[in-house]
Formats: C-alpha cells, sequence, structure tokens
C-alpha cells in the first residue's frame, strides 16, 4: 500500500510530520457542517498530524501557523503542487511570507493607553477563532464581516494585568467571555474605538508572521504579498480541496 510523502514542515516554533488522511477520517471531515471552517481545520490538523515537536495541540496554534500546515498538505496532494492554484491567476506563493515566522519570545505587544487603559496584542490562536466562529449571530447587532472585525479584537486586545480564559480551559466559558467582550468594544465611544481599531491594526503588524490576516462575512482570510502580488484578490485555504474526489462523492 503506498502513502504520499509529506516533507517535514518546521518553522521556529513547530516540527510537524503530516500523513495522508484516511477514507474514514477524510469522510468524517467532509461531512463536517461547511461554514465551520475553524472547526474543519482544526479537525483536520488533529487527524493529520503524525508528529509535532513543540505546541502538539492545533487549536493553541496561531490562526497563521494552521493555515501553513493546511497549505503544505495541500501543496503535497494536489495535481498543480507544491505552488499549487487559487483561481486563475494566485498561486499559493503569492500569499505565502516564508520570511517572516513567528517570534518564540513575543508573545503580545503594548499598543499604547486608550479609554483609560492600557493596551497589548496577543496572537490569535485556532481555538479563539473556532470561538468567533461558534457564536456569530448570537451577539445582539454585530453579524456579518463586522462579527469577523471585532471578535478578533475581543480575543486578541487585553489590558496590562489582566486575566482572561482561554478556549483551553474550557470552551463555553471562552465563548461567553468573548460575546460579553464584544458587547462591551461595541458599546465604546466611537473615538475611543476608532483608535482600539487602528492601536490593534499596528500590533497585528508586530506579531506578523508567515501570513497577513483579513476577514469577510464568513471567516478569516489571507491577503496577498506586497509587490508582484498585491493586487490579487484575499485567499482562503479550504481542507476540502486536499481531500479525495471520491471522499467527496460519497458524502
Amino acid at each position: 500500500m503506498s502513502q504520499l510523502n509529506f516533507p517535514v514542515l518546521r518553522t521556529k516554533r513547530l516540527t510537524v510530520q503530516l500523513k495522508e488522511l484516511s477514507i474514514g477520517e477524510s469522510i468524517a471531515i467532509a461531512g463536517m457542517p461547511v461554514h465551520f471552517h475553524e472547526a474543519i481545520t482544526t479537525a483536520f490538523l488533529r487527524a493529520a498530524a503524525l508528529s509535532v515537536k513543540g505546541e502538539q495541540d492545533p487549536a493553541k496554534w496561531t490562526v497563521q501557523e494552521r493555515i501553513f500546515a493546511v497549505c503544505h498538505y495541500l501543496a503535497c496532494v494536489r495535481d498543480d503542487g507544491p505552488d499549487f492554484s487559487l483561481g486563475d491567476s494566485a498561486r499559493y506563493s503569492d500569499y505565502f511570507d516564508g520570511e517572516t515566522d513567528i517570534s518564540q519570545s513575543v508573545r503580545e505587544v503594548p499598543v499604547g493607553e486608550i479609554g483609560g487603559d492600557a493596551w497589548n496584542v496577543r496572537h490569535l490562536t485556532g481555538g479563539m477563532a473556532e470561538s468567533i466562529e461558534r457564536i456569530a449571530g448570537l451577539v445582539d447587532g454585530i453579524g456579518g464581516r463586522l462579527h469577523w472585525i471585532i471578535g478578533p479584537m475581543a480575543a486578541q486586545l487585553v489590558r496590562d494585568g489582566e486575566e482572561t480564559p482561554l478556549p483551553e480551559d474550557g470552551e463555553g466559558e471562552f465563548d461567553d467571555w468573548l460575546a460579553t467582550r464584544m458587547k462591551i468594544l461595541a458599546g465604546f465611544p466611537s473615538s475611543d474605538f476608532e483608535l482600539l481599531v487602528y492601536a490593534f491594526g499596528g500590533g497585528r503588524e508586530k506579531l506578523h508572521h508567515l501570513f497577513r490576516l483579513n476577514c469577510d462575512d464568513t471567516g478569516l482570510l489571507a491577503m496577498p504579498k506586497e509587490g508582484a502580488a498585491a493586487g490579487l484578490p484575499p485567499a482562503r485555504f479550504p481542507v476540502r480541496t486536499g481531500l479525495a474526489d471520491i471522499v467527496l462523492k460519497l458524502v
């Protein structure tokens, strides 16, 4: 029985050996609701990771690390890999910024004082993104793309000395905290909220690694790199595009 060969994926923080999904694993993932992109990504990475050195749980990886791992798999299984195509004009290399790996020593960065509080921005993990995805439509007055703008802000912005729950401590608790946090941010005075948006953008830029993120009505997106790729549209890398045709037909 032949197996696809997957080169080891290495970042400063992770060393991951991927394997080809079994037919059972593929069917289980293909059967998940397609709008739960982050949940599908977590399930896929847990199934596809044969071994991991570093942080073991893909839910604790940053969103950018998760995209990188998914794309590494796609590059090995897609017929047009490793620099696989996205539509008619874009390719994987137009989005992947391999020169900016994650910093091991920097977990959050200060972004200044706003509304009487000193704020910091931390990395967005897969677990946080799953929570944002789960509570979509549950926060009054916040929906569509606005949900995916305020959601990461609520998850990533923390005040000096503030203790917050984490998804791994209990998804329900984190979901409740995040929904409340989003309501609080939505209640900020317009002038303070505007300052917070700019501070958040600056903090994310300082934490940038591998992919630059944006969002649409349904979730997170990867932005094209600067230079020749700058005119391309944002991209998403669905796990389903790496599943065998027979799996999609069966499901």
